[in-house]
């Protein structure tokens, strides 16, 4: 009995994600633009950071709560993965034009997460306890990143300024964007608490139900986000949001949590002997900057295979447990 009551929390809970996510992304979009932020800028600030916050939420229970960090370093895995490789899949698919993303996406918002990706790596090898510098780290190669943003933003041409922006009433997006927030907030408390529950009950390690269940339900407001974007050809901001997430997932929403947590009660004992998952995160980037290294254009076959090593790499996560 009580399993079938978690599992329907836990879909209940992505149900109320993704309807809230649905309007948090509308919202957050019409900020962007009301700002006239640049595609990339807005895809990987606004976008990035509004949609990221099931992901942040779930570290943070995870850490202050549940006293299971490790909860939370594979629902970011596991969001991270899901929006590297499912969502241009689908984009590919949705966008009315061919998906060829800027080079600055690239240059810029590619290699910050190839830096992101790295830097946990080398965290999580050679760091079995996580303190206050490890934190600022984190956080700090996030300033570096947002450093580089505005200085994009800076150099931006008022392109925008020639064409006729609907008039948007900005107290009304923010009413929206609190309240989601907020019901976003609760619902994830809930699905991390009924996932934790699920994996005791099927005595199953927590990490592969979050880097599976609780990725999943959490990555919904990314998706929504970028498959709006691609709908509308605007590729640069379906792609940024997916970079730009994972690098705000990897080093804000591990990083902030961790430093809240050490300010409180001290160092954090990491164990994490999933490794292969976090490999996972590097040969996915490495895959899908090959795609895109030709003319920086990804084509609907390539966006089926993405799907399709998605499925398999859950598969295997799946298979560690048997």
């Amino acid at each position: 009995m009580t399993i079938m009551i978690d599992v329907g929390i836990i879909v209940l809970s992505s149900i109320i994600i993704y309807f809230a996510g649905k309007k948090f992304a509308d919202a957050s979009s019409k900020i962007g633009d009301y700002f006239k932020l640049p595609r990339d800028v807005k895809g990987a600030t606004f976008d990035a950071v509004s949609s990221s916050l099931p992901e942040l939420l779930v570290v943070l229970y995870s850490v202050v709560f549940f006293h299971q960090f490790e909860v939370g370093i594979g629902t970011v895995a596991g969001s991270a993965l899901f929006n590297l490789l499912v969502i241009p899949g689908i984009c590919v698919f949705v966008a009315p034009i061919p998906f060829k993303v800027s080079k600055k996406v690239i240059s810029r918002d590619a290699l910050f997460y190839m830096i992101s990706v790295f830097t946990l790596i080398v965290l999580l090898v050679y760091y079995k306890v996580w303190g206050l510098g490890i934190a600022l780290l984190m956080l700090g190669i996030y300033f570096f990143y947002l450093k580089d943003i505005i200085s994009n933003t800076r150099t931006y041409k008022k392109e925008l300024e020639s064409k006729d922006i609907k008039k948007i009433k900005l107290s009304k997006e923010f009413l929206v964007f609190f309240l989601c927030m907020f019901v976003i907030g609760v619902t994830t408390f809930f699905l991390t608490n009924s996932a934790i529950n699920f994996s005791y009950t099927l005595g199953i390690p927590a990490i592969i139900v979050a880097f599976t269940i609780i990725a999943a339900a959490t990555s919904v407001p990314d998706m929504i986000i970028s498959i709006i974007n691609a709908k509308k050809g605007d590729i640069d901001s379906a792609t940024s949001n997916v970079f730009g997430s994972n690098i705000f997932d990897i080093l804000v929403g591990i990083g902030f949590p961790l430093l809240i947590y050490v300010i409180y009660k001290g160092p954090v004992l990491i164990e994490f002997i999933n490794l292969e998952i976090i490999f996972g995160l590097l040969a996915s980037v490495i895959l899908i900057l090959y795609f895109f290294a030709d003319d920086r254009t990804l084509n609907k076959k390539q966006g089926g295979i993405l799907i399709f090593l998605y499925l398999v790499f859950i598969v295997y996560v799946v298979s560690l447990t048997i």
